[in-house]
Order: C-alpha cells, then structure tokens, then sequence
C-alpha cells in the first residue's frame, strides 16, 4: 500500500492526499472517529516501512497537497521520543512535496521549526475544540491545551508561515465561534465542520452556528470551506466557500508558472 494516499469520503474535503506516519494517537479524544475504525486507536504505532516508501513516492514527485495525518497526530507524544514526523518532513522538503500538517501536540511542532521554515509551499494547522482547559481536559486529556494550540498558530504566523484552522467537532458552538473570534487576526484559512458520530449533536441549531461562522469570516476577509455535514444546514454559501480544494497549498513549480 502507498504511503501516500487520496483520502475518501469525508477525509476528502480536508486533502486530495494524505500521509499517515502513526496508527493511532495518544492524545485519548473521547470524539476520535479513529477509534471506531482502528484497534487499538490510543495506542499510536508507526506506519510501517513509512520513511522508505515515502522517499521512493516523493521522488517521483507530488504536484498536490498532502496533509498529515488522519489516522494519527504527526506530534502525538510518541513523535517526541521517536522523531518519524521530522524524519518524513526532511524528505517532503527535500522533494519540494507541498505540506499541510494539522495536529494537536501544540509546542511539540516547535522542535521541528527549522525543517518547516525550509519548505517552499507548507501550511500549519490546529484543531481548535475547546476555549478553556477544563473542557479541554474532560474530552482531549493528553492533547495540548487550547491556548498552547492557539499560541503555536500565532508563532507560525509571525514566523511568516501560512496558518489554519479545522473547528471540528463543534461540541460547544459558543466556544467554537469564540475560538473563531480569537484566531482571525493571524490565522489565514479555516475548515468549518459539526459534530458527528454522536446523538447529542441533533440538540445543536447549526443553522444558526453556520450562520454565524461564516459572517465572522467573511466580515474579517477570511479564506474558509464550509463540510457538507454543515453546509447542508447554512443558506447562500459562495462557490468558493464550497470548493474542498481552493485552500489546498499548490506545488511550488506550479506557483512559479503563475507569474
């Protein structure tokens, strides 16, 4: 099987590909959707033969993005001791491949800064859920903090790398649209979903929390895809605020044919 893959389904309207370098996390989220699909799933292991088959793919080369991961955090606290994500980043840099990383390890990407800093088309992004530790903690207890996550995000952008956001699940609207509200001075893109998997998100108006969202974003000029899971519910959305790929990171060779 390939190490680089093109995600079906929902998983689809976050990335044309993706690149999983762990099974699993070890960030025990009570809403991981993992968990109903991987044994195991709070026990994170290595993708096997990952780095090998990841530098024969990227040789050949990769003109779309690919986000990491969806079957794990590329800096769950495995990564820390076991270094696969710095690892997999030298040969996508190295291969000019374009990067989107999403992850909630907060500070654990800053070891990796450097390698980052030298990519020519990458963005760095969050999950934002919670606006206090203490929600935070009850449903992601070894993820890091919402303002570790948010801090990280505020870094990258004055490190002058591109920034985003995924707001999903949205378990509390109030705090989602608060996380919203926070981010919008120094995070460029936002993916705006719901909550799924669960019988207490028929309870929610996403009617109105779509609403919302969208005119905090559009009112700050902001670049953002609304999931068809919301979408369903939110009147007079934008062609372009429905295109799963307009946010995607475009190869560097195709950015340099732009001008």
């Amino acid at each position: 099987m390939a190490a680089i893959y093109e995600p079906s389904g929902k998983a689809r309207e976050y990335s044309p590909l993706a690149l999983n370098i762990y099974n699993g996390c070890d960030h025990h989220c009570r809403y991981c959707y993992v968990k109903g699909i991987l044994a195991g799933a709070d026990f994170p292991t290595p993708k096997k033969n990952l780095l090998v088959d990841l530098r024969k793919e990227a040789a050949r080369g990769v003109d779309k993005q690919v986000l990491l991961c969806f079957m794990g955090d590329p800096y769950c606290k495995l990564e820390m001791t076991l270094g696969l994500t710095r690892q997999a980043l030298e040969i996508m840099t190295h291969y000019d491949v374009p990067v989107a990383i999403l992850t909630k390890g907060g500070p654990r990407i800053y070891r990796d800064v450097d390698i980052i800093k030298s990519f020519k088309s990458i963005k760095i992004g969050a999950t934002l859920t919670f606006d206090n530790d203490g929600d935070s903690s009850e449903w992601e207890p070894d993820a890091a903090g919402p303002e570790e996550r948010i801090e990280m995000l505020s870094r990258m952008h004055d490190e002058g790398i591109k920034t985003w956001v995924s707001i999903e699940p949205v378990i509390d609207p109030k705090q989602s649209l608060a996380l919203i509200e926070r981010t919008v001075g120094f995070v460029d893109q936002y993916k705006i979903g719901r909550w799924n998997h669960d019988s207490r998100a028929a309870c929610i108006d996403w009617a109105t929390f779509g609403k919302e969202a969208v005119e905090i974003l559009r009112t700050n000029g902001k670049q953002f895809y609304v999931k068809n899971d919301l979408a369903i519910h939110v009147t007079d959305l934008h062609p372009e605020e429905r295109d799963a790929d307009l946010l995607a990171i475009k190869a560097y060779i195709t950015q340099k044919t732009l001008f």
